[in-house]
């Protein structure tokens, strides 16, 4: 499995419209090929950040999805949420 992990810099002026358009979201990214699960998370120690992890069964398939959400870079902007790093890991276990 591989995933893409990504950072991101948060609008805190724009928190309440984020947290709206989550659940639509989440349910395009479950659309995906290959989608296993993910994970949307804010981070305690930096409240202005939040981090995703999205699995999928192939690396192409995470290729694929880095791909798309790099290309909707305008429309994160306009919901205050900029990238700050996104990877793609190879998922060795998982429990």
């Amino acid at each position: 499995m591989f995933a893409v992990a990504g950072t991101w810099d948060m609008d805190a002026a724009m928190r309440q419209q984020q947290e709206s358009l989550l659940p639509r979201l989440v349910e395009g990214v479950k659309q995906n090929p290959g989608f296993v699960r993910g994970f949307w998370a804010d981070d305690v120690d930096h409240p202005e950040r939040s981090v995703t992890f999205i699995v999928f069964e192939t690396l192409d398939q995470a290729c694929s999805f880095r791909e798309a959400v790099t290309a909707n870079a305008p429309a994160q902007s306009d919901a205050g949420v900029e990238r700050a790093e996104m990877r793609i890991l190879e998922v060795h276990a998982d429990a």
